[in-house]
Order: structure tokens, then sequence, then C-alpha cells
């Protein structure tokens, strides 16, 4: 497996991890909605974000995977989704920016 491979795997997941919450979001109803569509957006946004600050990439990425877990705790999926989110997440933050390292 060659290094931009190996690096770029997280971010696919964690991005397939958000069009997954996006699908919840457009299923659910009232605030529920809401919490999963802009969590969506926010854990794309945390990975478009990673490369320039590592922080506010991190705050996007739990302002994103956490609300719509604690609003629908009793749910088995959102929560594992919510882990899933933060772990991979974090790893292709980390990945982003050891890329972004070694380009400059």
């Amino acid at each position: 497996m060659n290094d931009t491979l190996y690096r770029s795997w997280p971010t696919a997941l964690t991005a397939i991890v958000a069009i997954l919450y996006a699908w919840i979001g457009l299923a659910a109803h009232g605030w529920d909605r809401i919490l999963g569509l802009a969590g969506a957006l926010f854990v794309l946004a945390a990975l478009v974000v990673a490369q320039r600050s590592i922080a506010v990439a991190l705050v996007l990425l739990v302002a994103g995977a956490l609300p719509l877990a604690i609003g629908t705790w009793w749910s088995i999926v959102t929560p594992l989704l919510a882990i899933l989110a933060l772990l991979l997440g974090q790893l292709a933050i980390r990945n982003a920016v050891a890329g972004y390292r070694e380009r400059t």
C-alpha cells in the first residue's frame, strides 16, 4: 500500500460516516433532522479545515458528531456512528496535517 492511499482511507471513511449522518438527518424529524444535517456538514468541514488548523478541525468534528448522538442516545446506530466519526476523523485530521507538513 503506498503512502498516499494509507493517508487517504481515514478521510474517505470519515466522509462516508458524514454521509450516513446526513442520511439519518434526512429521515428524521424536528431537531434530529437539524442535528443530523448540521452534523454532517460540520464533520465534512473538519476534514476541509484540517490542514490549516488542528484545533478548529477537532472542534468541528466534536460539534458535528456528538449532538445527534446525544439527542438520539436510545438508538444504537447514532452513538456508534459518532464513535466512528470521532476515531476516524481524528486519524484523518492527523494524516492531513502530516501530509501538509511533508509537502511544505
